[in-house]
């Protein structure tokens, strides 16, 4: 059985690179001021600030700052801001903080990331504009040290947001009552939300709204539709584009783990056959025991079978530019965060953690893996468990999100 036929999904490669009206009203919010975009995944949020940058630097602002949480991410940015000739700086928050004194093990204590703010505002930094991508996996005191840099003349600050795919915390953003405010983020007036995506194959989306929908309500959370003007604590319902679908539903399969990196590598090596210019991921549990061995056996039989791969195996390692076709990528599924293939194989479901303290997190881990997919998603797993229970029946499960 063949799992990936990229014949049957080729045409669909009309990447959306040109903002619609609602984006472009985004993009050209007043550049002085705080300015926040909420949006689901896929519905564009890195376009709008890639654009937003291009326009600060027509503006003539200088210095500039572009922060994210990982590395392809950066990369990313990097080149497309590149291919029209835009040179900004753009760092990860790790990178740029260590220049003065913040260190990665910081994170952990809530008291050693306070000293992110004293340290920034020592620094004798300072940007006229600073805009972050993935925000909602930004701690607090980060928020507050970059507010420490920014020049009070222009105020200019831009970040985009999606609480769904927040896989490292942040839980009282989640809650009602909360506000930007706290953080002295004035974003009132000057937010917009989006909901349409424009990268999933509504087969793939479905999937992921169905699976992390109970995590969403075990959480206490609340969805809403964006015309109901959602709050901050709400997660956005996310619309399909019916466009999108090819009639490729994702595949949910039960393999013995001695095989899979060789089933995985030669099935790669077919779907390549079908079309040679496409990206794939391959993509792990970040923390579970048997994640590394088994990317270094991925990669093992991928060089066996002569495909061209990068499969980093500390952070370190990491490419910055792997949004160019053809590329195969093996890594964790948290680190493509905000970064989409045409197809994406997660090996190891069964590994997800189903505890209680780590519920949502998790899952929203695993529901931001699955939307990283435009056409083709293959789930993998050895032993039933209660993640493969409950993303068996949402794939059986009818449609239920709006389409446009």
């Amino acid at each position: 059985m063949q799992w990936i036929d990229f014949r049957q999904t080729v045409n669909q490669r009309l990447i959306h690179t040109h903002l619609d009206d609602e984006q472009n009203k985004a993009k050209n919010f007043n550049i002085k001021g705080h300015s926040l975009i909420r949006g689901v995944a896929g519905s564009g949020k890195s376009l709008i600030l890639k654009e937003r940058i291009e326009k600060i630097v027509e503006e003539h602002y200088e210095p500039v700052l572009v922060l994210s949480y990982n590395r392809f991410m950066k990369g990313w940015i990097e080149t497309q801001l590149a291919q029209n000739g835009v040179n900004v700086e753009c760092c990860t928050f790790h990178q740029w903080a260590y220049q003065f004194g913040y260190r990665y093990d910081f994170d952990r204590n809530e008291t050693a990331r306070q000293t992110a703010i004293t340290l920034a505002e020592q620094s004798n930094l300072k940007y006229q504009a600073i805009l972050v991508d993935e925000a909602q996996d930004f701690y607090d005191e980060w928020f507050q040290a970059v507010l420490k840099v920014l020049d009070p003349q222009t105020n200019s600050l831009f970040f985009v947001y999606d609480n769904a795919q927040s896989v490292y915390g942040q839980a009282h953003r989640r809650t009602s009552g909360w506000s930007w405010a706290k953080l002295g983020l004035e974003v009132v007036g000057r937010s917009q939300v989006f909901d349409l995506n424009y990268r999933n194959a509504p087969e793939i989306l479905e999937l992921a709204w169905r699976f992390i929908q109970p995590a969403i309500e075990k959480a206490g959370m609340k969805t809403e539709q964006r015309e109901n003007s959602p709050t901050i604590d709400k997660i956005i319902e996310p619309k399909t584009l019916r466009s999108r679908s090819s009639g490729v539903a994702p595949l949910l399969l039960q393999r013995d783990r001695d095989h899979w990196a060789t089933t995985i590598a030669s099935q790669i090596k077919m779907a390549l056959e079908t079309h040679s210019e496409s990206s794939i991921a391959v993509l792990v549990h970040p923390t579970h025991a048997g994640a590394k061995p088994l990317r270094a056996e991925l990669s093992k039989a991928l060089h066996k079978l002569g495909i061209n791969h990068h499969a980093p195996m500390k952070s370190g390692e990491r490419m910055t530019r792997i949004v160019q076709r053809p590329f195969v990528l093996v890594d964790s599924w948290n680190a493509v965060k905000g970064i989409e293939f045409d197809a994406v194989i997660l090996a190891g479901i069964d590994w997800t953690n189903d505890l209680e303290e780590q519920d949502f997190e998790e899952k929203a881990g695993l529901y931001t893996a699955m939307t990283r997919a435009r056409d083709h998603l293959i789930l993998l797993y050895e032993e039933k468990s209660a993640i493969v229970d409950q993303i068996a029946a949402a794939l059986s499960a009818p449609p239920q999100l709006n389409q446009a």
